[in-house]
């Protein structure tokens, strides 16, 4: 009976750790949030369980193979691809660590401690890490489409003058459709540096003001 116990506080555990990751998660909105966290943990305790039971030999490595290989799938599914932005690899890579503190808990004994002190390593690191990285400069890249009428060259020049003010450097510029005359219009894709620190509302006050632009769309 005490074995029963023991086996309902791990799978208990197991859901008290996933759930403060997924609470973090759930908390800036990602696609998968607190209750996926619960299950994937509580899921992956449950299945080592039941492989630390065997009597008859077996290989526990297999198992704990299998979990992964699931887990992989599933975090896949996280993850979303915007322009030359990929966003949901911080939350697939949590489903996996939340995988292995299942697992760990699972095994119980010293892993059980494991586990506990890899939920507060991965919650500090999502709740503090990105303020870190902001308060570092780290920039993502934005890819952006706009419309000129006029001198482009002239324009360009103008308007990369302006984000350099603001920090924005540029990566790329492809002119993808190129003006017949001066009343045309010519399309470019700008690659720009942006920091996590800055809004995009203020680089689109600057596009919105310069004349020659007459359309612009953030890809």
């Amino acid at each position: 009976m005490s074995e029963i116990w023991r086996m309902i506080g791990c799978l208990g555990l197991a859901a008290v750790l996933g759930g403060i990751v997924g609470w973090e998660r759930e908390v800036h909105e990602r696609p998968a949030g607190l209750r996926t966290h619960i299950l994937v943990s509580m899921g992956s305790a449950l299945i080592t369980l039941i492989s630390v039971s065997f009597t008859t030999p077996y290989d526990p490595g297999r198992i704990a193979a299998q979990i992964v290989s699931g887990i992989g799938f599933l975090g896949a599914g996280t993850i979303l691809r915007q322009g030359n932005i990929v966003r949901g690899l911080t939350t697939a890579a949590s489903l996996w660590t939340v995988a292995g503190i299942g697992m760990a808990v699972g095994v119980g004994g010293k892993f059980a401690i494991l586990a506990i002190v890899a939920t507060l390593i991965v919650f500090l690191t999502l709740s503090t890490m990105s303020r870190i990285e902001a308060g570092l400069g780290k920039r993502d890249v934005h890819r952006l489409a706009v419309d000129i009428c006029g001198d482009r060259v002239e324009t360009l020049s103008r308007l990369l003058n302006e984000l350099a003010m603001l920090g924005i450097a540029l990566k790329s510029a492809v002119c993808v459709r190129r003006a017949l005359d001066e009343k045309d219009i010519s399309t470019v894709e700008l690659g720009l540096y942006i920091s996590r620190r800055m809004k995009l509302e203020a680089v689109t006050e600057i596009l919105s003001k310069e004349a020659n632009i007459v359309r612009f769309e953030w890809l």
